[in-house]
């Protein structure tokens, strides 16, 4: 586990993260972070995709990808014709 890290600000305000906390957090390139100030510190925290989140999530059912495909293109069907 990564603890504290020193960065530098680069130009136009470029912070650089090291490879360890990217992989850590599961930061990709082209991944986006959201920032928090509080006080007089700076926060960054990795935004999580909805599938990272639904993966992640609690599960409150039990369904085959085949059967949310079928209730999806039903739903679909019914809101757009």
């Amino acid at each position: 586990m990564v603890g504290r890290v020193k960065l530098r600000v680069g130009r136009n305000g470029l912070v650089y993260l090291p490879v360890k906390v990217r992989r850590q957090l599961g930061i990709e390139e082209g991944g986006k972070l959201i920032v928090v100030v509080e006080d007089d510190k700076l926060i960054l925290l990795p935004e999580k995709s909805v599938f990272k989140l639904g993966a992640e999530s609690r599960k409150i059912s039990e369904i085959s990808v085949e059967e949310f495909e079928r209730e999806s293109e039903a739903m679909q069907v019914e809101r757009y014709g």
